[in-house]
């Protein structure tokens, strides 16, 4: 390879602006291949940090010393369960609305991604886009209940004051605060909204949605470390 030929060309850089921060932060497209409405982006943001703001609430109940550590958790994780439930319902609301347009259309896998077509914030394709769904209703119920015990555990795994008695100082208290809750939105988006592509490439043979629990279990093995050391 030559000095001036690019470790990158122009196709394979914007394919790979487009997927990189998709596959880091668990799903969610921020760059596409085309040009979408701001309500595409917004949306998507406002579902990423959910978690941290049902997580928020929690913490926030808990320093003011309004509740135990573990009924914070609760709370958190229940709020949690209940807007992952939610967010399933109105995916197959969607596609039960549309299911006689799309029997009567063509399908091109190959640029499906470049062809969708928005009406509306909350219009049935925005859901579509946005919230993929699960293939069985059984995993709908036990991802829905996952996404709840992980924000629960995340939410009692970083509180404020536990965070201060291992480190005693607050700078570390907030680098460790944010980006513990930024890695757990990152795994509660791929476990109910939408897995990342990248870790996804055999998801036609993902007969069972395993690869949506993959991010999940990494952070539920950090949480069950601090418990067993507890």
């Amino acid at each position: 390879m030559g000095p001036d030929v690019p470790l990158l060309n122009d196709y394979k850089q914007e394919f790979f602006l487009k997927r990189f921060p998709q596959t880091v932060l668990g799903g969610p497209r921020f760059k596409l291949g085309y040009c979408a409405p701001p309500y595409i982006y917004v949306n998507q943001i406002i579902l990423f940090l959910t978690p941290w703001l049902w997580g928020g609430v929690g913490t926030l109940l808990y320093q003011l010393g309004v509740m135990k550590d573990f009924c914070t958790a609760g709370l958190s994780g229940g709020l949690m369960f209940v807007t992952a439930l939610a967010l399933q319902m109105t995916n197959l609301y969607a596609k039960q609305k549309t299911e006689t347009v799309e029997r009567m259309q063509i399908q091109n896998t190959l640029t499906d991604e470049d062809e969708f077509e928005f009406s509306s914030c909350v219009g049935s394709e925005t859901v579509k886009f946005i919230i993929p769904g699960k293939k069985y209703i059984i995993n709908t119920l036990f991802h829905s209940l996952l996404a709840g015990v992980l924000c629960g555990l995340g939410t009692w795994y970083l509180l404020p004051n536990r965070i201060t008695l291992l480190y005693s100082n607050i700078g570390g208290t907030v680098v460790i605060f944010v980006f513990g809750w930024v890695t757990i939105c990152i795994g509660e988006y791929s476990l109910i909204i939408n897995t990342a592509t990248e870790t996804a490439t055999f998801q036609a043979l993902d007969t069972y949605e395993i690869t949506a629990l993959m991010r999940p279990f990494y952070i539920f093995v950090f949480i069950a470390v601090d418990l067993a050391h507890r």
